[in-house]
């Protein structure tokens, strides 16, 4: 692992991250275009290691290979197509390659075509410019109270293991095999093409509220004696599809507001789909969080001028009762990616009998990282949104949402801080993430410890001291089972990294 360093060196090789907090100086940065160069790549790299790379959405050292070998996968194409929607057996599916953005996957299963009906996922990200492999991959999730992860939609994976040969898995010929390489990290080759379970396209009522955080959360227990009110938040999340919650400091210490995005599918036709934003501070965004990031006498105007942009678009549209668009806009309702710090926790939510779950861990959770923020006001630059989304459990081994317990649910929450990307000086940069750092170390006791979260792969946990022994979240046969796999395919660690074989998962 390292942090940016923007170097000087001359290094052609020199890759870092879209957030700019990682980089990796390899040996080589490969960049196959067909089977073919993929395959005789690993034949001709045994002895060494590789990585994937895929657009560096990841905050985590997953891909980081420092000496060794980088795979960049943006030019590997299948005639003149990245993904393309088909069916099989009466099911919807959608085939991708690993140079494909989410952008290609939507474009694939929405375009016009006279022998197949338009379809689309059940969930997504937010970003459709992450590419769609890596996402897959590293076990991110998408959002939905009756839905799994997205990884847990993979039906079929085709990748070049260490034996330089194409393997492929799928539910009808390796059903035993899914639960492994739906979410592999990477570690059991070369990822060339993935196959997701889609549905007929849909139409979503997108519902944005500003409200009182108490109105969603209940009273702060810091106020009650401890006692918590969790009985609003257990109707929002169960009686909507989707629910998407957010909290910005500028929004006020005293608790402030939350930001909920809810949608719902619906049979009605689009209606008052607002424009995509495209005003200054759109523009400006990624300048100007970088630029406060190390300026702290500016947070408070640019915090609350932030949530104020915030706010005026969700009262805008909730004055017009929300609006109806096809999935895809829903999905995807973030055009840009900023530099940020973002570490995410896979929170668990136990079925408690017909209908109803314990959310009480997450009530308790939201009010751990806000009271500290309340506490450290000071020391925050634009940042600090907690944001949290709500899934199904995972039945992929190596997933943060696995679980045996099938009608238990997932709060992904996380924190997400700015991170000034651009600034040269170190010293600089460190300083900004201090604060970031500081918080997370404050809050993952609880959110690890008390609430028996477990890390998402690609957020930035390893900034978290004292180290988190991932390994002991995860139950042994799992660790067993997929190491089985992961020993057939890649017996030498051709897959692995520094950051991975030092977690001691990987035997």
């Amino acid at each position: 692992m390292s942090d940016q360093d923007n170097g000087g060196d001359g290094n052609e090789n020199r890759w870092t991250n879209w957030a700019g907090n990682l980089t990796s100086v390899p040996d080589e940065i490969a960049h196959p275009a067909s089977l073919a160069d993929v395959q005789a790549l690993v034949k001709q790299s045994a002895g060494a290691t590789m990585r994937t790379i895929g657009t560096g959405h990841s905050f985590s050292p997953l891909i980081v290979n420092n000496g060794e070998t980088l795979v960049e996968m943006s030019h590997y194409v299948d005639g003149p197509r990245k993904a393309w929607r088909w069916q099989n057996k009466g099911i919807d599916l959608v085939s991708f390659l690993p140079s494909a953005p989410w952008a290609d996957v939507r474009d694939a299963l929405t375009a016009p075509d006279p022998s197949l009906p338009q379809m689309y996922l059940s969930s997504t990200g937010a970003l459709a410019s992450i590419n769609a492999t890596g996402f897959v991959a590293a076990g991110c999730h998408g959002t939905g109270w009756n839905q799994q992860t997205v990884s847990d939609f993979v039906y079929a994976v085709e990748f070049v293991a260490a034996d330089g040969q194409l393997h492929v898995f799928s539910e009808d010929t390796t059903p035993n095999e899914m639960p492994s390489v739906r979410v592999n990290l990477g570690t059991l080759g070369i990822i060339t093409k993935l196959t997701l379970r889609v549905e007929p396209l849909y139409n979503l009522h997108d519902e944005e509220i500003v409200t009182a955080t108490e109105s969603v959360m209940g009273p702060n227990p810091d106020g009650t004696g401890g006692e918590i009110r969790p009985e609003n938040l257990h109707k929002l999340v169960t009686e909507n599809e989707y629910v998407e919650l957010f909290w910005f400091p500028g929004s006020g210490y005293n608790n402030g507001q939350i930001w909920i995005k809810k949608f719902n599918r619906t049979q009605n036709e689009p209606r008052d789909i607002p424009l995509r934003p495209d005003g200054w501070i759109d523009k400006m965004a990624t300048s100007v969080m970088e630029w406060t990031s190390t300026h702290p006498l500016f947070w408070s105007p640019i915090l609350s001028l932030a949530w104020n942009t915030i706010h005026d678009r969700a009262k805008a549209i909730e004055a017009k009762g929300g609006f109806v668009a096809p999935a895809p806009r829903v999905m995807f309702y973030a055009d840009q990616a900023f530099p940020i710090l973002d570490l995410e926790i896979a929170i668990p939510i136990p079925k408690t009998g017909p209908g109803t779950w314990d959310v009480g861990n997450i009530v308790r959770a939201w009010y751990a990282a806000l009271n500290y923020a309340y506490k450290f006001q000071g020391d925050f630059p634009l940042t600090t949104c907690l944001h949290a989304r709500f899934t199904k459990t995972s039945q992929s081994l190596l997933s943060p949402a696995y679980s045996t317990a099938t009608e238990d649910r997932v709060c992904w929450m996380e924190i997400l801080s700015a991170y000034p990307k651009s600034e040269p000086d170190a010293g600089k940069r460190a300083a900004a993430m201090a604060p970031h750092l500081a918080m997370i170390n404050a809050v993952m006791p609880d959110w690890i410890g008390t609430r028996h979260g477990r890390p998402h792969w690609a957020k930035n946990w390893q900034y978290i001291t004292p180290h988190v022994n991932v390994k002991s979240l995860y139950p042994s046969q799992n660790l067993q089972t997929f190491n089985a796999l992961r020993r057939q395919l890649d017996p030498h660690g051709m897959f692995l990294n520094p950051f991975l074989t030092q977690q001691g998962l990987f035997t």
